[in-house]
Parts: C-alpha cells; sequence; structure tokens
C-alpha cells in the first residue's frame, strides 16, 4: 500500500515539474500507474493536498539535505559550498535545465497564489539559506573566511543567482547560462577567503 502512495507522489511530482501545479491531472497519473481513482483519493483529497504531500515528502526533504551536508563538511567552508554548486552541474541533466528548477517554477507559478505552497517554499528557502550562512559563520570564527564577510547576504547571494541560473538557462534553453553563474560564483565566494 505504501508504494502505491510513493507512486503516485513520484509519478505527480515528474507531471508536475513538466506540466506545473496548474496542469496536474490526477486522470493521467491514474492511467499511467494502473491504478483506480479510488485508490487515487483513498491517500489524497486532492490535487493541494496531494501537491503539499510532494513539498513536504520529496522536494523539501532532497534539498534540505543537499545543502545540509555543509554542516557536515570538513574542508574550508567556501569551497564545501562551491562543491554543493558544482555537484549540481554533474548531477542534473539535460531536461532538468529545459524544465526548469522545480523549485523555482513552483515559486513562480504558486507562491503568490497559495498560502500553503508559500510556506513551504520559504521553510525549503530559508533552509538553504541557513545551511550557507552557517557555512560562512563557522568559517569566520575560524578565521578561515574574512571577519566583514557578511554571511547573510552572501547566502542570500548564493541563493539569488542559483535560481536565476536556472531561470535564464530554462528561458534560452541553454544550460551554459547555469554553468556560466556557477563559475561567476565560484570566483565571487574565493574572494571571500581568509588570508
Amino acid at each position: 500500500m505504501r508504494d502505491v502512495r510513493r507512486q503516485i507522489l513520484e509519478k505527480n511530482r515528474e507531471a508536475m515539474h513538466l506540466h506545473g501545479y496548474q496542469g496536474l491531472r490526477a486522470d493521467l497519473v491514474v492511467n499511467e500507474l494502473g491504478i483506480t481513482k479510488g485508490a487515487y483519493y483513498h491517500y489524497f483529497s486532492g490535487k493541494q493536498e496531494l501537491a503539499y504531500c510532494i513539498l513536504d515528502e520529496l522536494i523539501a526533504p532532497e534539498h534540505l539535505q543537499y545543502w545540509g551536508a555543509l554542516n557536515q563538511y570538513f574542508g574550508h567552508p567556501i569551497e564545501g559550498i562551491i562543491e554543493r554548486l558544482k555537484a549540481l552541474r554533474i548531477e542534473l541533466k539535460g531536461d532538468y535545465f529545459r524544465l526548469g528548477s522545480e523549485l523555482n517554477n513552483l515559486i513562480q507559478e504558486m507562491a503568490p497564489l497559495d498560502e500553503g505552497f508559500r510556506l513551504r517554499l520559504q521553510r525549503i528557502l530559508d533552509g538553504i539559506r541557513m545551511a550557507i550562512r552557517g557555512a560562512v559563520e563557522r568559517g569566520q570564527k575560524s578565521r578561515l573566511i574574512k571577519a566583514e564577510a557578511e554571511a547573510g547576504e552572501i547566502a542570500n547571494f548564493v541563493m539569488c543567482n542559483l535560481l536565476g541560473a536556472f531561470s535564464l538557462a530554462k528561458a534560452f534553453q541553454d544550460r551554459k547560462y547555469f554553468d556560466r553563474s556557477i563559475e561567476h560564483m565560484t570566483e565571487y565566494l574565493r574572494g571571500f577567503k581568509g588570508q
């Protein structure tokens, strides 16, 4: 039973990334999975609850775990942030850039329309920001990062540039915009290393 619920979540996540929340259609997923609508509605009362579960159970944990890895990073904190950024270049495939970041897409589509979405998306962004900020602050305490660096501003810069890079890659249908942004962020971040 749990596997069916997970399959419903994952298939709808794929569909939401492809068509957006507004384009989600239960009947298409039901047909694709070969289940009844009754089975579908056994787990989810409707599209909104389903989308909230996708955010809470799939998208948020992945993003928070990915950036939360900075808390266990033992090297230079700036290099830890750069490693996270560079890993995205390797791990994310072409379709992800063609379709855009699922997180960024939902921010653009749903944050202005639905408070439940907005709060969930904000929690994810706050978690990412806090992980980056925490890495910078730890680096400052150990004198690896310049004392005058503004940890919160660095975290905001990374997040804004990352989301913007995904948007440009999607708009131009060319991942080079993402790759170049990562290169520029790398140069910028290394400028905060202590002497």
